[in-house]
């Protein structure tokens, strides 16, 4: 016990000092502060307890804009040559392949901030192609020959296009008295063309260097010989889009050091 006591003045010392400094800190509207071992605490009148000071995050050093690209073989050389010195001897950085559109290639976390910042970005330009919507004959066919890749199932589809007619037709009854007059009209194909739904096509919808996927396409028509083309895959093009567009970038820069990842 008496070793026990021994203590309890130099430590009622120092409760009663740390008490005076929150005191007259809350008589001056100001926050107390004391060190213990090292480590600065405040005193939070609202939690009535005392709370570790976290100093502030610094910032980081600011980095340049991002280069933008608009094809992959500019995006790689531009990597490849490492004309800025950004990608580090001996570092390996990621070369992320966003979505079929975008590709990034991502700097180390920052010091202070860990943010990634875009060093280089490469988006991909490509038409307007209309999906889903009726158009009259010569904008679907305009569209088909210019924003599909020419395959043998365009083909045949262009030849269905250009062999469909708008037919009218009109049978007049005349008894003397009345006239009884009917009209049909409709949409017909040649004779000898045949088509069946769905058709593969291909769409120039990611990067020119790469393949474009192929995906199943519904073709209708309606009375007005307007047509339209309705996606039938689901969007699983673009999982093959990504994966090609990934191992391009990794045949192009092979033995650089990035590490692609889609």
């Amino acid at each position: 016990m008496d070793g026990f006591f021994n203590g309890a003045p130099e430590l009622v010392e120092q409760l009663v000092g740390i008490g005076k400094e929150i005191q007259e800190a809350n008589d001056k509207n100001e926050q107390a502060v004391i060190e213990v071992d090292g480590v600065k605490m405040f005193w939070n009148s609202h939690r009535r307890a005392w709370e570790r000071i976290t100093p502030p995050i610094p910032d980081d050093e600011p980095v340049p804009a991002p280069l933008d690209f608009f094809t992959l073989d500019g995006f790689i050389a531009y990597i490849n040559e490492n004309v800025e010195g950004l990608i580090p001897d001996g570092e390996k950085l990621i070369v992320m392949v966003e979505d079929e559109k975008s590709v990034a290639l991502l700097g180390k976390p920052s010091k202070y901030q860990k943010e990634r910042h875009v060093i280089a970005s490469c988006g991909a330009h490509t038409p307007e192609i209309t999906f889903g919507r009726y158009q009259d004959t010569e904008r679907f066919n305009t569209m088909l020959l210019s924003t599909f890749i020419d395959t043998p199932a365009r083909a045949e589809l262009f030849k269905v296009m250009k062999s469909m007619t708008k037919e009218q037709s009109c049978n007049v009854g005349d008894d003397g008295v009345s006239q009884n007059i009917t009209v049909k009209q409709g949409i017909t194909l040649a004779s000898n063309t045949q088509f069946q739904n769905p058709v593969p096509l291909k769409p120039m919808r990611t990067f020119a260097e790469v393949d474009q996927p192929e995906s199943n396409f519904t073709l209708r028509i309606d009375e007005q010989a307007n047509a339209a083309l309705f996606e039938a895959d689901g969007g699983a093009w673009k999982n093959t889009a990504v994966a090609r567009i990934a191992e391009y970038l990794k045949n192009g820069l092979y033995g650089c050091n990035v590490v692609v990842m889609a």
